[in-house]
């Protein structure tokens, strides 16, 4: 692996799948930066290259977006684009995850590095489920943020009674100064020193994983002497309830062997 730097740069881990928001995802986390010089980006973007718009230049010819471009039908779901996105890290000193159709507060880079050095911890990990992108994360600066405190046995047949999060709650009455522990972490929003990578790597065995993901994650966190707190400001906005939009299993060609990693197209 890399060797990490001490520079106070941040890697932003995002994970794209045919997303019409993903450009401007790109552009918000720079234009609202407190130090974009600092920030690269490790963009897995899975689409179909044919009908591909173009965009974001001026973002990846100085180098700080890097891409993997995978095609469309050959997703693996999100949770092997996570994967694939840490597979990017230069040893950029702080590790941030977001979903590809987010906004961002003023100054977010530098207000999630404060959060985690404010964190009581030793190896702390910052995450919840942000706020719809229709709230002025700006305005909202001083109000207290939503805690992932609630878990549940899913009751579909289909998902065989895993353990789904709901939606993070306002346990807080007033603005904290310092993060609050919290179980889980959350896929949409999660920041952390990037130490974690080494320690704590994403599995790369696990394709077309939606809703374990989370659980997974902050299992592994927990049990390798991490510790998971909420944040104490919002400072990413999440494009919630996307229906109609394109979801990765609608394409899913591949089927895979139970005793080797090798796939074979459906027939």
């Amino acid at each position: 692996m890399p060797i990490r730097r001490d520079d106070g740069s941040i890697f932003l881990s995002l994970a794209s799948y045919r997303d019409e928001n993903c450009i401007n995802t790109i552009k918000w986390a720079y234009e609202k930066a407190k130090n974009p010089e600092r920030l690269f980006v490790g963009l897995v973007q899975q689409n179909c290259h044919k009908d591909c718009m173009s965009g974001g230049k001026k973002y990846c010819d100085n180098g700080q977006v890097r891409i993997l471009n995978i095609d469309e039908p050959e997703s693996l779901g999100p949770y092997a684009a996570r994967y694939f996105a840490s597979k990017m890290w230069f040893g950029e000193q702080w590790f941030m995850q977001t979903d590809a159709h987010m906004t961002f507060a003023k100054h977010w880079d530098a207000i999630s590095i404060d959060m985690l050095k404010r964190s009581p911890a030793k190896k702390p990990v910052i995450s919840h489920y942000p706020p719809p992108h229709t709230a002025d994360l700006d305005q909202a600066a001083t109000e207290p943020a939503a805690r992932l405190c609630g878990p549940m046995f899913a009751t579909s047949d289909l998902e065989n009674q895993i353990i789904r999060l709901e939606g993070g709650n306002d346990y807080d009455k007033k603005h904290l100064d310092v993060p609050r522990f919290a179980p889980f972490t959350a896929a949409g929003y999660f920041v952390a020193h990037s130490d974690f990578l080494r320690e704590v790597p994403f599995d790369p065995f696990l394709p077309w994983i939606f809703m374990g993901e989370e659980i997974i994650m902050s299992t592994r966190l927990w049990t390798s002497g991490y510790d998971i707190f909420s944040p104490s400001q919002n400072v990413v906005g999440h494009m919630y309830a996307r229906r109609h939009k394109p979801k990765f299993w609608e394409s899913v060609c591949f089927v895979q062997f139970v005793d080797t990693l090798h796939v074979r197209k459906k027939k």
